[in-house]
């Protein structure tokens, strides 16, 4: 298999090895794959997490779990014998891309301890897809762009395994916040929930309601609401309260945008109520902040 080298993080250039291939020797290395994929594919055995981000009009099915290019999936835990095996369902494949992401989990363990997180990613983020419109997603689209300059492919991939350690430390304080449920019960809330919560980062400049992402968890309203509340420490109005002012703070600190317009942007139709809300939040008018960058 072609493949350029940068550091800890291997790039493939040339197709990953046929379904019925020998696999390709074990790495410690992080490696990215990206390219147009076959009607059927097998993942290679090194061991990895596996990030599967279909793109374009690309619909695969992988253990037991199909998503198209508006989700993405976590794979982990393959049998030694059995590589996942991954098929592409649109007849047409002239726009069936996929971006692929094999990280090792000594890699990840070693960062997980590092910053005191516990390592154990496997049962609780395995085939669970999540949508993509999230800090995750967004990395990976632009990865795709970037995989011919190896230093910003590096970059934006040291960024993922950021955001795939903010999930550990999320899965390890959901589990902490709701140790006095049952285990069993435990292992199959935090997907949905932890499903949700990505949800709800995709989507929270629309006109997001409770009930919607309780629909997405297969929830009722209430059961969810008090669930998120107690996962998270904070309510999914209170969460999207947050992310549209972080948004904001971003838009401040890096656009021209009028402060009216930002407001706007993130759903307020009225700018006193945006200023009031801005100031609770960040302890600053809009246009204060925004002094802080001129």
């Amino acid at each position: 298999m072609n493949a350029y080298c940068e550091h800890d993080m291997i790039i493939l250039t040339a197709p990953l090895p046929a379904i019925d291939a020998v696999d390709t020797p074990a790495s410690p290395l992080n490696a990215i794959w990206y390219g147009n994929i076959p009607h059927r594919m097998s993942l290679p055995r090194l061991g990895h997490v596996f990030i599967v981000c279909p793109l374009g009009e690309t619909i695969v099915a992988c253990a037991d779990t199909v998503i198209d290019s508006s989700h993405y999936l976590f794979l982990t835990n393959a049998a030694l014998d059995q590589p996942y095996r991954l098929d592409h369902l649109q007849r047409d494949d002239s726009d069936a891309r996929l971006l692929l992401l094999m990280l090792s989990p000594a890699f990840i363990a070693e960062m997980a301890e590092f910053l005191s997180i516990p390592f154990d990613m496997t049962h609780l983020l395995h085939a669970v897809s999540l949508p993509q419109g999230d800090a995750i997603s967004h990395l990976l689209r632009l990865m795709t762009g970037t995989l011919h300059d190896s230093e910003q492919t590096e970059e934006l991939f040291m960024e993922v395994v950021g955001q795939i350690l903010r999930l550990l430390r999320l899965r390890h304080q959901t589990l902490i916040n709701l140790a006095h449920h049952k285990a069993a019960t435990v292992n199959d809330l935090i997907p949905c929930l932890l499903q949700a919560r990505q949800y709800i980062e995709a989507h929270y400049l629309e006109n997001l309601q409770t009930e919607t992402v309780a629909r997405r968890a297969a929830l009722s309203e209430y059961h969810f609401a008090r669930l998120f509340k107690t996962a998270f420490d904070i309510t999914v109005h209170q969460y999207v309260l947050r992310l549209r002012l972080n948004r904001a703070r971003h838009l401040l600190g890096l656009s021209e945008m009028s402060i009216t317009d930002i407001a706007l942007s993130i759903g307020y139709s009225s700018l006193s109520a945006f200023i009031h809300a801005f100031r609770r939040y960040c302890g600053v008018t809009p246009s204060g902040y925004r002094a802080q960058f001129h």
